[in-house]
């Protein structure tokens, strides 16, 4: 597998958020969501942390990732960020424009083999592509698709399918998600404030890309949004 670019989004998006452990220190069978993720990103890849500022020195996340991915490089942030999107832009000198790029969640984690879901992509021809599990809960994302298995349409918080979306998302070109990502910034395409990754895929789809996706159980989606979330994460217990 060519080196991907993969951005690991921990930044939160409120000071209450910011006052708590945040969710890569989540522990689950002796071993942190972080080192999960990084266990799971076990090809070529040139790896960056959005972190806030204050709760990485607080929480001493930098020397928990010296000890497990010393190569990887952090971003803080100094305050709470306008939602995902954002926070990934603030990484934009480490996105190359012509590679690859991973997105992840910090917040949500999925029980994937993340080099077979790529190659997948790779296969499809596909110019982005994201998780999807079956779910009707207002609180995620939405991806309809046509009769090709193909994305039309991706809405935040409003179901429009039972295809939920996860914290995973995928892009042939770098500088496609940029493009995208500055371009719904830019038109104030937000969610309560927020800017999410989630709708930087209809910018793609408007500009005629090739947008699709992979289907996982509800039992390997483990959202980490909320204390009871992050317990019955550490507890193994299903949400």
């Amino acid at each position: 597998m060519d080196t991907v670019s993969v951005i690991i989004l921990a930044a939160g998006r409120s000071h209450d958020e910011a006052a708590q452990p945040p969710p890569l220190l989540s522990e689950r069978n002796g071993s942190l969501l972080i080192e999960q993720i990084f266990r799971q990103i076990d090809f070529k890849a040139d790896t960056t942390l959005v972190l806030q500022r204050e709760q990485a020195k607080r929480e001493r996340i930098d020397s928990v990732i010296s000890i497990l991915c010393p190569q990887a490089n952090t971003v803080l942030a100094t305050g709470p960020t306008s939602g995902a999107a954002c926070s990934a832009l603030l990484a934009i000198n480490h996105i190359e424009p012509d590679s690859e790029l991973l997105l992840l969640n910090a917040n949500e984690f999925a029980d994937v083999d993340a080099a077979a879901v790529i190659e997948s992509f790779r296969a499809r021809t596909l110019d982005a592509g994201t998780l999807v599990f079956p779910s009707l809960h207002p609180r995620y994302c939405y991806a309809r698709l046509n009769d090709e298995g193909m994305v039309e349409e991706v809405s935040e918080k409003r179901p429009i399918s039972r295809n939920a979306v996860a914290g995973f998302f995928w892009w042939r070109r770098g500088g496609d998600f940029i493009d995208c990502a500055t371009e719904m910034i830019r038109t104030r395409n937000e969610v309560d404030g927020q800017f999410y990754i989630c709708p930087t895929l209809n910018e793609m789809i408007l500009h005629g890309k090739r947008v699709g996706v992979h289907k996982i159980d509800a039992s390997d989606y483990h959202p980490l949004k909320s204390q009871a979330q992050n317990r019955a994460f550490e507890s193994g217990a299903a949400e």
